[in-house]
């Protein structure tokens, strides 16, 4: 068998492979037939709510120039999801479509400070996503853990209320906190004071770092945030020392094939660092990012990957278990995971090839 039939064959075992997906943004994964009915439902306007129309609004493709054309699609959508019973049916339309795409494993991930209103609160949005995902857990037999996001631009009391609510969570589906928007404009440093109450209180922090920012922004996120892990760390490749920290600590990297190219912090898959940081030995996770948005699923970027780098099964299997690894869940509950990527990979490479 040719490199290029291999290949081909790998692709196509893809969507049969377990998987595991640790950056995923709930808004960012609305399927666009939902963002047209709850809109309709909540006469919030949208462009138009035929949903062959309505995707040239709400995804982007190709033509997409920046990380600002990709966050333009939100404006469409934020505003359906400012209620329990959408953001209920958000979560549990999500754990079908990952179960769909056979993965074993996903932490979802959103800012309730950019949901909540006068009626609708930062707990209220807490409760309905984790109300979804419990339902959706049990009814298409996959395994979820909720992430809240602090949001950079939001006051910083903002997220120290998110990190609160984090806490008071854990033992019901939150498995840690986030930071995300701008890191270009808007320092960390403005939330310290609610990392430090996330490490007092032993909530797991991960931190979008390095995306669109020098990795100066990793290295703080690491030994002043204490992030556990990284999310997107694109830029760290420019500080040789800092690759070589991560790798020998075997810091978790959540890296985005897809989102990275459509927002042009890569502006070609072959320059991408993932390819190049996965042999170095860093322990680096693949993962969908906004799958709504993109117009993806987890398993498009595996193929990408596979295309990009020309990776083995083995290969493929060792990104899942990192992701395992880095998981934000208890040993009892990694050591099920693992055994479920490891019984599937053991299957598909004992099947005859054709």
């Amino acid at each position: 068998m040719t490199p290029a039939q291999d290949r081909r064959r790998l692709k196509a075992l893809v969507p049969n492979l377990p998987k595991v997906d640790l950056h995923l943004h709930l808004d960012g994964a609305l399927r666009v037939a939902t963002i047209a009915e709850l809109a309709r439902e909540r006469g919030c306007p949208l462009p138009t709510y035929d949903t062959r129309r309505l995707r040239r609004f709400v995804q982007v493709g190709p033509r997409c120039r920046s990380v600002g054309e990709f966050l333009a699609t939100f404006r469409y959508f934020y505003p359906v999801l400012q209620d329990a019973e959408a953001l209920e049916r958000a979560a549990y339309e999500l754990c079908e479509d990952q179960a769909a795409d056979r993965v074993v494993y996903f932490e979802a991930r959103f800012a309730p400070v950019l949901l909540a209103t006068e009626r609708f609160s930062m707990e209220d949005s807490v409760r309905a996503t984790l109300r979804g995902l419990e339902r959706g857990c049990r009814r298409f037999r996959v395994r979820a853990r909720l992430l809240l996001c602090c949001y950079r631009p939001s006051p910083p009391a903002s997220s120290v209320a998110t990190v609160k609510l984090a806490s008071a969570y854990r033992d019901r589906g939150v498995a840690g906190i986030d930071l995300a928007g701008d890191e270009r404009s808007h320092s960390a440093a403005l939330h310290q004071r609610a990392f430090d109450l996330a490490r007092r209180l032993g909530v797991p922090v991960t931190i979008h770092a390095g995306e669109g920012g020098p990795p100066a922004n990793v290295r703080d996120a690491l030994l002043l945030q204490k992030a556990r892990r990284i999310g997107h760390g694109v830029h760290m490749t420019e500080a040789p020392d800092l690759v070589e920290y991560v790798r020998e600590r075997g810091i978790p990297i959540e890296m985005c094939l897809t989102s990275n190219l459509q927002t042009r912090i890569v502006e070609a898959i072959e320059s991408h660092p993932f390819g190049g940081l996965l042999r170095a030995g860093v322990r680096v996770t693949l993962n969908s990012d906004d799958p709504g948005v993109s117009g993806i699923t987890l398993s498009d970027d595996y193929r990408l990957a596979v295309d990009a780098w020309g990776l083995s099964l083995g290969e493929l299997r060792t990104i899942a278990l990192h992701g395992v690894e880095a998981a934000f869940v208890s040993e009892d509950e990694r050591r099920t995971l693992r055994r479920a990527v490891e019984q599937g990979y053991a299957r598909v490479a004992t099947t005859p090839r054709p």
